[in-house]
């Protein structure tokens, strides 16, 4: 089910209410069953895969807590982590390593035909796969103690509010707070109300406009130069406020229960250089390939050189991460590269100048390179994307790109509405800067209003991040 369906909407105060009345000692028990009911919702087969990962992560940090052998170690770790790369590899990338190898051949002249299967991609496989992974990687490195109680660790890895599309939760930070004796009270809930509040504002009433326009641009053929980068730049809220508004609903969710959730997301096109922008923009992946990946193969701490080829290597697994597609992987060098500039710069240039006319200035850069490399991520090919930059480039026409854009009124104005509305929904979690009960209302009301809209124009948009 769907944060933004009406099932959701019913289904998560049930579970907040059978979750505070049940004994502590069985709560585990109610959502663990939350989890599965809310997994199972999607696709009920494809539950095996999740048990799968569960079974074999918790077996192996089992068997790295009773062994002392460095050799008999690194064998459970490979294993258990080729287990879970391995089932990445088949459901995201078979296909596209089997069309990559076909047109190599067929570039030596062979005749070779690829008939892709049909793989259903499993909902948060790209998600789950790495929090049971970083469990294990932990263990063995001794940051972490095995948890023996199967319930516990099934449910860290399968937790609903965060399962499907994250945040990307460490044990060390969940686990003691599943495992913990939690009080109801109202803090937490008025908490978690707002967090909810905001996600669901950020995702009806702003991604879900944006997306009408940014879906009728990229569904014409050649648009118009105007229409590109209009689009585009609306794909860039679209995807942020998507994205970060089912962050903000996964936490109120998990803050109603009690339990706190890492911020992925923080104001990240305010950003100044692109190092800032990926501190602030899907934190917990990124903190995920810095601690795994990043430092592992040298990080800073092995000159220039290492330190260019670890960021190149992490920004292009990032993109194949998001999707199995050259685009995708151009996206990600993209940033890699600009990254790598970043770093050779910042030891002959200092960033951290005060003037707010310069901080402005990188700021606009910054974000009109996002925008930019944005076309790569939302574009369903290279031809099409090479279309679109070059369209970009072109002499415009605002006339026939405003047209393209197909913009009612109506649609427009909820867009402008939404957009004017947003710094305040992005203080709405804060204490300080909780609004009175009346904003809450009208906000409410907005949200249930656009909600309606766009069910009866059957233009809602289902979670960008559900894809990968």
């Amino acid at each position: 089910m769907s944060f933004d369906s009406l099932t959701f909407l019913i289904f998560l105060p049930v579970v907040i209410l059978l979750h505070w009345l049940t004994p502590h000692r069985y709560r585990w028990i109610v959502l663990l069953t939350a989890s599965v009911i809310f997994y199972a919702s999607w696709n009920i087969p494809l539950m095996l895969l999740l048990v799968g990962v569960v079974a074999v992560t918790y077996l192996a940090g089992l068997i790295l807590s009773k062994t002392d052998r460095k050799s008999a170690r690194r064998l459970v770790l490979i294993a258990s982590l080729a287990a879970c790369i391995g089932l990445l590899l088949y459901f995201k990338y078979f296909n596209f390593l089997g069309n990559s190898v076909m047109s190599l051949i067929n570039m030596f002249g062979a005749k070779v035909r690829w008939n892709p299967l049909d793989i259903i991609l499993p909902v948060g496989v790209s998600f789950y796969t790495f929090q049971a992974m970083s469990y294990v990687i932990d263990v063995y490195r001794g940051k972490l103690k095995a948890r023996r109680h199967f319930g516990y660790y099934a449910l860290f890895v399968s937790f609903f509010p965060q399962l499907v599309a994250g945040p990307i939760e460490r044990a060390d930070a969940l686990m003691p707070q599943l495992e913990a004796q939690r009080e109801c009270n109202i803090y937490d809930l008025k908490t978690g109300f707002r967090y909810l509040l905001a996600g669901y504002f950020r995702k009806i009433v702003i991604a879900d406009f944006c997306g009408v326009f940014v879906n009728t641009v990229y569904a014409i053929e050649k648009p118009d130069g105007f229409a590109v980068m209009t689009a585009t730049v609306l794909f860039a809220f679209q995807i942020y406020c998507d994205f970060s508004g089912y962050s903000e609903i996964a936490k109120g969710a998990a803050r109603c229960l009690g339990i706190e959730l890492i911020d992925n997301f923080e104001r990240p096109y305010l950003a100044a250089s692109l190092r800032e922008f990926w501190r602030r923009w899907h934190i917990s992946l990124s903190r995920w390939f810095t601690d795994y990946v990043y430092i592992p193969l040298g990080g800073s701490r092995k000159g220039l050189r290492r330190q260019i080829i670890a960021t190149l290597i992490v920004f292009a697994l990032s993109g194949l991460w998001h999707g199995a597609d050259v685009t995708f992987l151009i996206w990600g060098l993209l940033h890699g590269t600009l990254m790598t500039a970043e770093i050779i710069l910042s030891r002959k240039i200092s960033f951290n100048s005060k003037s707010k006319a310069i901080r402005f200035l990188r700021t606009a850069l910054v974000f009109s390179f996002v925008c930019f490399a944005w076309i790569f991520f939302r574009t369903e090919d290279l031809p099409q994307a090479w279309t679109f930059i070059s369209q970009l480039f072109s002499p415009w026409s605002i006339g026939v790109g405003v047209a393209q854009l197909g913009m009612s009124l109506s649609d427009l104005l909820w867009l402008i509405f939404g957009l004017c509305l947003l710094p305040l929904i992005c203080r709405l979690r804060k204490k300080e800067h909780a609004p009175g009960d009346i904003t809450y209302v009208l906000l409410i009301l907005c949200i249930a209003f656009a909600w309606l809209y766009a069910l009866s124009r059957n233009t809602q948009n289902a979670f960008i991040y559900f894809q990968f």
